[in-house]
């Protein structure tokens, strides 16, 4: 896995009225570079309890779901359907029935019954990563070292997750790291098939894990933490802003289905972004994702053909092609420094469109992910300025900048099941962004592999190899870096391009 080591990078301004800045921009890195490295794996042993199953019934190497258990997912977490079954007569765990079967029919007069678990249904994640930074490289500038045994006590997930009945199903996630208190990364409940047909309309509410942007989980890499690339478009712009497109968890409420076994929706209405500090905006954010597929196990795993595909030994292995596409709207309000230190918000509408694609014959797969983004007033505004030049506690409002910044982000990974525990991948991801003053670009290229060692251990080793073509285009008042992009690279002075070998990083983890 990439250790995203968000690191300031060497400032280009460092004395004058623009050295505060550096010191925000070197705060607001190091807060992203905490969120950044809690690995959100969604590996849940959970599962495998109640349906007393290996974890690879549904993962290929997890958190990387196989057909199985991208059904499994779709599904609202339940055992697809095979001859009219349930999902609870797939389950083996001992239940407490909440209230009586007959109460479903004295309802409104009494209350729907359910169920839970005899045992807490609790799994644990524990993660840790080791890097290799190599001399010579920016983020070796950056880091000051080689090599340090500081990312072994990585994040611990605590997971619940399970069914109150056939229809309604739960997932929780509780993340702590050891430089931050436990947080809350997802909770919410899954009310799967309201109306209709089996899986046409299911509704998501509460912190679900990521907006559903494609069919497939948000965790289905090999050798990143994510599909989406945790690139940020607005930070980049402005530091102050951390939004970032189909990574993060989020509030809100989602409706999705499955219509004819193939294709797949969301609709989704979320929480805007706000900087902390600054009064919480209106919820305006929304998105809509269709997409279909062609071959292999359908979307649902039901069906004439659910089932058929399946390969009991090589289960993630199929001959198939999906289709994705999707649009967002939304709003963020970040500081735009115009009143330093005192906290002014700037409200900037975000839009994206993109599409995504899924190819697999047999063991290998082809992934690509394509989005362009436009953030309407992202950037900061002028510095505030003394108003005697000398008198600081008088001081001139900056001006706010309104010009528009665009950008297109595409990814792609390739990855072959060579044996059931070892899956080399290659994935590449471009960044190319765009204002008023330039353009810049970032190519990554990660390749690396993932061994399990036992079903519930695995370890990933990748590199990371960048090529800058400049700097990202910021506004005159901003110096910006490729941090926020995932990058670390800085292109030396009177050259417009720069490739390095940034580093070597090694991932273990092991759930229970």
């Amino acid at each position: 896995m990439i250790a995203d080591s968000y690191q300031c990078q060497r400032p280009l301004l460092t004395s004058g009225p623009k050295r505060w800045l550096v010191w925000i921009s070197t705060l607001t890195v190091a807060l992203f570079s905490l969120v950044a490295n809690e690995r959100t794996a969604h590996a849940v042993p959970s599962f495998a309890r109640k349906y007393n199953t290996s974890c690879q019934t549904c993962h290929t190497s997890f958190p990387v779901l196989n057909p199985f258990g991208e059904a499994f997912r779709r599904n609202g977490f339940r055992f697809p359907s095979v001859n009219g079954s349930l999902d609870s007569d797939a389950a083996k765990e001992e239940t407490i029935p909440m209230g009586q079967e007959e109460y479903e029919k004295t309802f409104p007069n009494s209350v729907w019954p359910d169920r839970i678990s005899q045992v807490v249904p609790l799994s644990l994640l524990v993660q840790g990563s080791v890097n290799y930074i190599l001399p010579g490289s920016a983020l070796h500038d950056s880091a000051g070292h080689s090599f340090a045994w500081d990312g072994m006590g990585g994040p611990v997930s605590f997971f619940a997750a399970g069914s109150f009945s056939d229809r309604l199903t739960y997932y929780i996630k509780v993340l702590a790291t050891p430089a931050a208190t436990a947080r809350v990364a997802a909770a919410y409940l899954a009310w799967n098939d309201l109306i209709g047909p089996p899986h046409a309309l299911n509704i998501w509410f509460g912190r679900l894990t990521a907006p559903q942007l494609t069919s497939f989980g948000p965790s289905s890499s090999y050798v990143t933490d994510k599909a989406f690339p945790a690139v940020s478009v607005a930070g980049v712009f402005n530091p102050n802003n951390s939004f970032t497109l189909g990574t993060n968890p989020v509030d809100g409420v989602e409706l999705n289905g499955i219509a004819s076994h193939r294709i797949a929706y969301s609709v989704g209405w979320i929480a805007s972004t706000v900087q902390s500090g600054l009064a919480v905006p209106n919820s305006e954010d929304a998105y809509v994702h269709v997409g279909a597929k062609f071959g292999g196990m359908s979307l649902d795993g039901e069906g004439p053909h659910g089932m058929e595909v399946a390969n009991p030994v090589k289960p993630w292995a199929e001959t198939s092609l999906t289709l994705d596409n999707f649009a967002y709207h939304g709003v963020t309000l970040a500081d735009n420094y115009i009143n330093s230190p005192a906290l002014t918000a700037q409200r900037s509408a975000v839009d994206a469109v993109g599409h995504a694609l899924r190819v697999t014959i047999g063991s290998f797969s082809l992934n690509g992910i394509f989005q362009y983004q436009v953030h309407h007033r992202p950037y900061p505004g002028a510095a505030p300025t003394a108003s005697n030049g000398t008198d600081l506690t008088n001081t001139l409002p900056g001006v706010p900048d309104n010009n528009k910044g665009r950008g297109f982000i595409g990814t792609t990974e390739m990855a072959y099941v060579l044996f059931p525990w070892l899956v080399p991948a290659v994935r590449a991801e471009y960044t190319l962004l765009e204002s008023a003053w330039g353009k810049g670009s970032l190519l990554r290229v990660l390749p690396g592999a993932t061994l399990l060692i036992r079903p519930n251990m695995r370890i990933y080793i990748v590199g990371d190899i960048e090529h800058a073509y400049k700097l990202p285009p910021a506004s005159p008042s901003n110096t910006s870096w490729w941090t926020l992009a995932g990058g670390n690279v800085i292109p030396t002075a009177g050259s417009n391009s720069k490739t390095e070998v940034e580093q070597i990083s090694a991932t273990f983890a092991w759930a229970l």
